[in-house]
């Protein structure tokens, strides 16, 4: 695995073809208002691995760049309030948000499960998100780049990248795909210097 351009390519067309497939074959692209619960589960199970992987491999994109240092911006506080969209919309995002605890006055009343179908509206729009993070991938490897230079600058430890779970119930080239691509960023983080 010396070349990574190779795999890389290879990466991109396996998780491309996977987060397409996880849709088709559920009929997502016809969307559809309700979906049943048994197939909202199995595909968002499905899509949240492939999330993982895709998260993977535009880190070890954003690894590879070279960037040149960042120019010092004026900072602005300008507020507009913007309007509300009807459409439902998921963003994919890149780092995760730092967890804080819920007030115990957010947390609502415990509501039973309803039984019958559910809407598919949030899953079709988790599904399209990830296909457009794939279709814009050089341009969220370029973000994920000039975040990573800034954690180095201030020294943050070196990101820790487990293997992930549940590989033998994926696909066959999906899961070699999951194997290459840990190999491949616990190789690139080597450069690194350890601060933790």
């Amino acid at each position: 695995m010396t070349d990574r351009t190779a795999f890389l390519s290879q990466a991109f067309n396996t998780l491309v073809r996977a987060i397409a497939e996880a849709g088709v074959n559920v009929d997502l692209y016809k969307a559809p208002e309700t979906i049943s619960k048994t197939v909202n589960r199995r595909v968002r199970a499905e899509l949240k691995r492939l999330a993982v992987l895709l998260r993977r491999l535009i880190f070890l994109l954003a690894l590879q760049m070279e960037l040149a240092p960042l120019k010092p911006r004026i900072g602005s506080n300008y507020y507009e309030p913007t309007q509300e969209s009807a459409e439902y919309r998921y963003i994919f995002t890149m780092v995760p948000a730092p967890s804080r605890p819920c007030p115990h006055f957010l947390k609502g009343p415990v509501t039973l499960p309803v039984p019958g179908p559910v809407p598919a509206a949030p899953l079709i729009a988790r599904w399209n998100a990830m296909l457009d993070t794939m279709k814009h991938h050089k341009r969220r490897a370029k973000r994920l780049a000039r975040t990573l230079q800034r954690w180095q600058a201030a020294g943050e430890a070196r990101p820790h990248v487990p293997p992930v779970s549940y590989v033998h119930r994926m696909p066959a080239a999906v899961a070699l795909v999951s194997g290459g691509l840990t190999v491949q960023l616990i190789e690139a983080l080597k450069d690194w210097p350890d601060t933790s």
